[in-house]
């Protein structure tokens, strides 16, 4: 693998650099577009037009990766491994939905732990483009994006969506709807993060060669 290293630099450009910055605040901006619109209260904000633009983010992610696979050479194995890994939490988002809204029995837990079975096969099957990967992914900025996203969803969202968090500050005025908005829009932000992270990774990927 002489040409797959995620670090490999581009001649560096402000204007780019700007746009891509306007993009992704733009998008975060963009992501409160739900709070603005009708919600019925029989159906809770999580299950409405977030839970469904959290499953788009995933869904889109995973399409990308898929998408890049035949372009990305050497690292072919590892956009299959982190499509199945997205595609496993596309799976887990829409149970609310699926169970939910439309009433259908969905089976989230053997539906993931398959996906992620043939993900964890497949990463042994190739076990050195996966080492290969995780030893230069920490130099690509896909990467901050992702973390920043699993912090916010297992870490701070624990917090921030925490009803005890939200008595402590409000007292009396608490409303057990406001950590259930904020959790939902924090995820959400986390979705958006690892679409921002797989859409990176994944345009670098692509533009590999086939080496050895």
């Amino acid at each position: 693998m002489t040409e797959t290293s995620l670090n490999r630099r581009r001649n560096p450009s402000w204007s780019r650099s700007l746009l891509r910055v306007v993009l992704i605040c733009g998008g975060c901006v963009a992501l409160l577009l739900p709070a603005w619109l009708p919600n019925r209260p029989s159906v809770p904000i999580e299950r409405g037009t977030v839970e469904l633009l959290q499953a788009f983010l995933l869904a889109a992610s995973a399409t990308m990766m898929l998408g890049a696979a035949p372009h990305a050479g050497a690292y072919r194995p590892v956009c299959r491994v982190l499509a199945m890994g997205l595609i496993a939490a596309f799976a887990a988002e829409i149970e609310d939905f699926v169970s939910g809204i439309l009433g259908w029995k969905f089976p989230e837990a053997w539906l993931v732990g398959g996906i992620l079975l043939i993900a964890l096969i497949t990463s042994l099957r190739h076990r050195r483009a996966m080492i290969h990967f995780f030893a230069g992914m920490g130099n690509h900025a896909g990467t901050g994006f992702i973390a920043a996203a699993l912090l916010i969803n297992y870490v701070f969202n624990r917090v921030i969506g925490s009803p005890k968090f939200w008595e402590a500050a409000l007292g009396p005025a608490f409303s057990p709807t406001i950590p259930r908005i904020c959790r939902s829009y924090l995820e959400l932000l986390a979705c958006y993060f690892i679409f921002i992270g797989a859409l990176g990774l994944s345009i670098t990927m692509a533009r590999r060669t086939e080496s050895s």
